[in-house]
């Protein structure tokens, strides 16, 4: 599977979860047997263990982590809001995440037969050929069922998977389109859906962003100076430099309480040289890409609230400020969003199957007894 086609399938669990569990009362020990089914759409017990391999290799890769027990035993924090974290080891974690996943793939592929979809025939083509080409590169067709062996595979089970990827993503472009290529789907995002999901999500924070640590070096004439890598280059602050610094964020706030106009402070002594760009200042979810210091003061902050934040590499004197609107049709803001439509996508699609979801069927037994730890990571 692509990396694309992982995000897309991957991202409509996010808010699916906690939901109760039916069981099978059937406990087959054929790779065929079912692990969780949703009328008549069932996912084997060789589905389930090749959605474990691939996406346990997907997120392992995200978390720069390996495929060792040391790594999978080890604890991980994870951001349950922006204010609450919570600590589990690292296989209990994608255990976790995968599950759903797995539960969604069982929805979509229900889903895809429901609206009596098909596959065009270039994907089918291109699924061929691309077993073909495992074939080749494993040194032929034996070779590869040998390789496929430890997650309960063989080509032709390879050849199935391959089908049920290729159906779950084409279900999500049948129904939202494809917005890298401007098409629109059955159930298109309505702007009403676009502006739920931003106001549930985000907050805007503009901040005067001092630097109490470092500066960055200059030559004779005030230009930035540059590493042979290409980096910044920085110096470390005098104490007494530091100590400047810091009596200048006493000052500002001393300012803003007297009544100063926070944007004319902001331009005068911000080094925060994004200002320029994001005009309207940081939007952010919780998973924003920025120092926690900032996100968690952020999402604590009221509308129209000024706080100094002191952290460990500078100082941020923020500006709670109300949402701007649409600005996710802003090219400004394209990196700060990143995949913002997919997002929605995925809530609007999580939202939807949710009551699918708790109707499925489990087997326990086997739905507890492939995880993380005893399912190695495999190419394919």
């Amino acid at each position: 599977m692509t990396t694309v086609k992982l995000r897309r399938i991957i991202a409509a669990v996010l808010a699916a979860a906690s939901l109760p569990l039916l069981l099978l009362t059937s406990c087959a020990k054929d790779k065929s047997a079912a692990v969780i089914s949703y009328e008549g759409t069932v996912v084997t017990e060789a589905m389930y263990s090749y959605w474990i391999s691939g996406y346990k290799n997907y997120f392992l890769q995200l978390l720069g982590g390996s495929d060792t027990e040391e790594y999978l035993t080890s604890e991980i924090t994870i951001p349950v809001t922006a204010n609450t974290t919570e600590t589990m080891t690292v296989s209990a974690y994608l255990d976790m995440r995968i599950r759903e996943i797995v539960k969604n793939n069982c929805i979509s592929l229900y889903l895809f037969d429901s609206y009596g979809l098909q596959l065009p025939s270039p994907t089918v083509s291109a699924i061929n050929a691309a077993i073909d080409s495992e074939i080749e590169n494993a040194g032929g067709r034996k070779e590869l069922n040998e390789a496929l062996a430890p997650i309960m595979l063989n080509v032709d089970t390879l050849r199935q998977m391959y089908i049920a990827d290729e159906k779950i993503n084409y279900l999500y472009e049948y129904l939202y389109g494809d917005t890298s290529l401007g098409t629109t789907g059955a159930e298109p995002i309505t702007n009403e859906q676009y502006k739920t999901f931003y106001e549930k999500n985000y907050v805007c924070v503009r901040h005067i962003y001092v630097r109490t640590v470092d500066k960055n070096v200059l030559d004779e004439n005030g230009e930035v100076q540059y590493n042979e890598d290409g980096s910044v280059l920085i110096a470390n602050l005098t104490e007494e430099e530091a100590a400047e610094k810091r009596a200048l964020c006493d000052t500002i706030m001393q300012e803003l309480e007297n009544g100063a106009d926070f944007s004319a402070l902001e331009e005068k002594y911000s080094e925060d040289a994004g200002r320029h760009t994001l005009k309207h200042g940081y939007v952010i979810s919780s998973s924003t890409s920025l120092p926690d210091d900032f996100v968690n003061n952020a999402f604590d902050m009221e509308i129209g609230e000024i706080r100094r934040v002191d952290a460990s590499y500078a100082t941020h004197i923020m500006l709670r400020c109300p949402l701007p609107e649409s600005i996710w049709q802003d090219k400004d803001y394209s990196v700060l969003l990143g995949d913002f439509t997919e997002y929605v996508k995925s809530d609007v699609y999580a939202e939807k199957i949710a009551s699918y979801i708790e109707k499925i069927v489990y087997n326990e037994a086997l739905w507890q007894k492939h995880t993380t730890l005893n399912t190695p990571v495999t190419a394919y």
